[in-house]
């Protein structure tokens, strides 16, 4: 295989991963809805005698 040819491949996989790249930051800026989650806040403790038996 030639030099040139190999750094052909080499360019189009490059330039591939490239456009995913862009498009994926596209996606995520522009058509991601950024909505606020209502969370239920919970004061709540996790007893660590509970999670010691879970584990055994």
């Amino acid at each position: 295989m030639k030099f040139r040819t190999l750094m052909w491949i080499v360019t189009a996989a490059i330039a591939v991963v490239a456009m995913a790249a862009g498009v994926a930051v596209f996606v995520n800026r522009y058509l991601n809805t950024k909505k606020d989650l209502d969370y239920i806040e919970c004061d709540c403790e996790c007893d660590p005698d509970e999670l010691l038996d879970v584990a055994e």
